[in-house]
């Protein structure tokens, strides 16, 4: 079992982008001794995506790359990167230079032929690839596994399912994991959001589907109503004899977010289970909470509006558009 956290980018979108580089350091030496395989790092979308569109980053990716590299001996650095926001010349070549291992390219679930480019260059570059299906629940089995297939073709090692709205419950997860396994015979893993308040039983679930690589960040730090909580996934593995990971460790990254970002901690809220109902991207929440406040609108208007639309994450200026839309009916 590979366990990949994701508290230093996911966990971005929590705080706003504003991650620090000491921080980042803070973090990963003490990571690094927990038996966790791999720490990604950077802003919420990625490499690259640092823009007025989805938000400036305080600190540059190289920056906060170096950071977790100075840090980093026995875990493995790692990347998440949206072909649109992250291009090869301008971030992946200067990532692989800072000593990135494992690289992440994501795209939207029936989007996987949006990464071929990148994952075909990453596959000839000795770094590990792996293959991101994001807003997972937006597509059936059979077309999950489609995707998965073409971005296997391009040459990823491994497909990640996420559940980006946090809209799954554990059976839909067991049904993709095993089906998508079972038809690819490669490594699938799972990233799980909170908003129904089963992202670490999501996460189970798919352990016990042979997921081989699970996500999960400290407290939950996430977008939205938060990630699948890493050290409570690390609980129950341990209950159930399958974790070798040092819980000592685990809980010290724990209390350490806990007590740098206390008031970014993610809860379940109405707008967070709302989000998850209506299976649109969970980081939008801030956008609309504020938005729902100016142009007096119930959110749950709001979210089921952006899940007619279909929006998917990167689409953040829709938002207001919508809003303006609902305001005028």
């Amino acid at each position: 079992m590979k366990i990949y956290d994701v508290t230093l980018r996911d966990g971005n979108h929590a705080l706003r982008h504003g991650l620090e580089p000491k921080f980042v350091a803070q973090y990963c030496r003490e990571a690094d001794s927990s038996g966790i395989w791999a720490i990604e790092v950077g802003h919420g979308n990625g490499l690259g995506a640092s823009s007025h569109l989805v938000g400036r980053s305080v600190a540059s990716d190289e920056d906060l790359l170096a950071a977790a590299r100075s840090a980093l001996t026995s875990a493995k650095l790692a990347v998440h990167c949206i072909p649109g926001f992250a291009t090869i010349h301008r971030d992946l070549r200067p990532a692989i230079s800072l000593g990135v291992e494992v690289f992440r390219v994501a795209t939207h679930v029936t989007e996987a032929s949006l990464a071929q480019t990148h994952i075909e260059f990453l596959a000839t570059q000795g770094v590990m690839v792996q293959g991101v299906l994001m807003m997972s629940h937006m597509a059936d089995t059979q077309t999950v596994i489609e995707q998965s297939r073409l971005m296997v073709e391009y040459g990823a090692e491994a497909i990640v399912m996420m559940d980006s709205a946090g809209h799954l419950i554990p059976q839909e997860v067991t049904e993709r994991i095993q089906a998508t396994k079972e038809t690819l015979g490669v490594e699938v893993g799972f990233h799980a959001h909170n908003n129904l308040g089963v992202a670490v039983a999501n996460a189970i679930a798919a352990h016990e589907s042979e997921a081989s690589i699970l996500d999960g960040a400290a407290m939950g730090l996430g977008a939205g109503a938060g990630n699948a909580q890493l050290e409570a996934i690390a609980a129950v593995l341990e209950r159930s004899g399958d974790s070798t990971l040092n819980m000592r460790s685990l809980l010290n990254m724990s209390s350490l977010v806990e007590s740098t970002y206390r008031p970014n901690l993610p809860i379940t809220t109405a707008s967070g289970i709302e989000s998850g109902m209506a299976g649109v991207f969970s980081g939008y929440a801030p956008q609309v909470n504020e938005l729902a406040v100016e142009y007096d609108l119930d959110t749950t208007t709001l979210w089921e509006a952006l899940a007619d639309r279909r929006l998917v994450a990167g689409q953040e200026s829709m938002i207001r558009e919508i809003a303006e839309d609902l305001r005028n009916l």
